[in-house]
């Protein structure tokens, strides 16, 4: 006889063990965001890495009535690759934010954000199996700490906004094919970054076995957004794609990029993606499940990425996270899930063999051991890494900040600097700035690019930048700047590694010396 203890006590547990991951993860996010501030000249500052930066020097301007524009005053060029994303970096600097605190501002929407996700993939993992509370609880626990996904959003990328939309497409598909939000949030998705129309074509792909009505619709929905978004960037920046684009990949090969992408792959995102794919896989064949749509759609988010992520060279910051990095970000949730359902199936059947437990599933509770196993594994070395040394990048990024606001300090406003990074320099200096790498200047952009295929580092043209455009400071260093700097009697060389140019009367030398770290 089934007493309703026995019924209502699991369903106990489990919605205590959802509340339980949602406070820790909320708590210790805060944590990391508090972690990651500063204090310079008697004020705490929150500060987002170097590339969320560029984004918000854009958003910025924008909502100063300047438009979507690197330079006041200037031509429009799109040295960013998240419009959607942008866009609501300009709302934000519309209220009475101070700049110390805006960077805050955007680290506590993707904690929202990111407590969205853990309740979105909780219910994807329930959906999937709707009588095992195992297959949530272990999605929700390591999606909710896997390492990249909680670094790229609270430092202020889009990366955790994009796998929030995608995990609720899926979501909806899954649970309720016919529903009408389906399209309008892969619209808003590929708003946000154009590349999210790989997973909102594979979503649209399974919405076509379910129902054909929803398929047609995102059909719509995808390509009306697209040709949108292309059609507004010609318009608006004379560039079907963002100038980043050019900037990173043109002038290299396919096979150079692929194997770069390939390198840093087996390098750094081997060790968080193997061991679930193999599991997953091999749970696949196991169960017979090759041709369900569910484990598709979500095995095939997550090689998609993978894909992508080869395809374009990788990214620039595996080397510092020590990790997979944002493109596979994205699809990591999916295979989590897809190891998480695995993981149920096993441990049910394995219960099932044992004498008077053939009704039994294993208990939520087993979730957070098997979660911090898995953790451990995929995220183990990058928390370590975190737990000795704070938030990747974090370093450089605070000493930009403090090197802008020095700038701002001892530079006139009508001064131009040159930078190499081009995020928290410039904005926070608010000086006309020479984008010395190109992701803001379509003549280095465009160019060729030196040395080994490395994204986003490979194109420079101080001829032109320094030695056409001149600057009035040069505002950090990289690499080959010194050689070409070496007997330029046109600049001085501060103590601090600055370069001032010697004519310009818009630069107090004696104060921009100091140092600012």
């Amino acid at each position: 006889m089934i007493l309703a203890h026995d019924i209502l006590a699991p369903m106990k547990t489990e919605q205590t063990l959802y509340k339980l991951i949602l406070t820790a993860a909320g708590l210790f996010y805060l944590a990391f965001i508090f972690g990651t501030s500063f204090v310079t000249n008697g004020e705490r500052y929150f500060t987002l890495v170097d590339d969320a930066m560029i984004s918000m020097r854009y958003a910025q301007h924008l909502a100063q009535g300047h438009g979507l524009v690197w330079n006041i005053g200037a031509a429009p060029v799109e040295g960013f690759t998240n419009l959607g994303w942008t866009l609501y970096l300009s709302l934000l600097h519309l209220l009475p934010i101070p700049i110390s605190k805006i960077s805050l501002a955007v680290m506590l929407t993707a904690w929202i954000i990111l407590l969205a996700n853990i309740h979105t993939v909780w219910k994807i993992g329930a959906a999937l199996l709707p009588n095992n509370s195992l297959a949530p609880a272990l999605a929700a626990l390591v999606s909710a700490f896997y390492f990249p996904l909680v670094f790229w959003a609270l430092r202020g990328m889009e990366v955790g906004l994009l796998t929030l939309l995608i995990n609720l497409s899926i979501l909806l598909a899954i649970s309720n094919p016919k529903n009408i939000f389906i399209s309008p949030i892969l619209a808003l998705a590929i708003l946000v970054r154009v590349d999210a129309i790989l997973a909102a074509a594979l979503v649209t792909l399974y919405l076509f076995s379910k129902n054909k009505r929803s398929a047609l619709t995102a059909v719509a929905a995808i390509l009306l957004t697209t040709i949108g978004i292309l059609w507004f960037q010609k318009i608006y920046f004379d560039n079907f794609l963002p100038l980043t684009y050019y900037q990173k990949v043109t002038g290299f090969s396919t096979l150079e990029r692929v194997r770069h992408g390939i390198l840093v792959f087996n390098q750094f995102a081997t060790r968080d993606t193997l061991f679930l794919f193999l599991f997953s896989a091999a749970g696949l064949l196991f169960y017979k499940m090759q041709g369900n749509h569910e484990a598709l759609l979500l095995m095939g988010i997550f090689l998609t990425q993978c894909a992508y992520s080869i395809y374009v060279g990788g990214d620039y910051a595996e080397p510092e996270t020590n990790a997979a990095n944002r493109f596979i970000t994205q699809g990591m949730p999916a295979l989590i899930l897809l190891f998480s359902w695995m993981t149920s199936l096993i441990l049910t059947d394995l219960k099932r063999s044992q004498p008077q437990a053939a009704l039994s599933t294993p208990k939520v509770n087993s979730a957070i051991g098997l979660a911090l196993g898995v953790l451990l594994i995929i995220s183990g070395q990058a928390w370590f890494n975190y737990a000795i040394d704070n938030a990747p990048l974090l370093k450089a990024d605070i000493r930009r900040v403090k090197l802008g606001l020095h700038i701002k300090k001892y530079t006139a406003p009508e001064a131009v600097i040159a930078v190499h990074a081009a995020g928290q320099i410039p904005y926070y200096a608010a000086r006309t700035s020479i984008d010395l790498l190109g992701l803001n200047d379509p003549v280095v952009a465009l160019g060729l690019g030196h040395g080994e295929f490395y994204p986003g580092h490979n194109k420079w043209n101080y001829d032109y930048s320094i030695g056409k455009l001149e600057p009035d400071v040069i505002a950090d260093n990289f690499s080959p700047l010194p050689a070409f700097m070496q007997g330029n009697a046109q600049y001085t060389k501060l103590k601090n590694g600055l370069y001032i140019r010697n004519d310009s009367g818009l630069v107090d030398s004696n104060g921009l010396s100091k140092e600012y770290r």
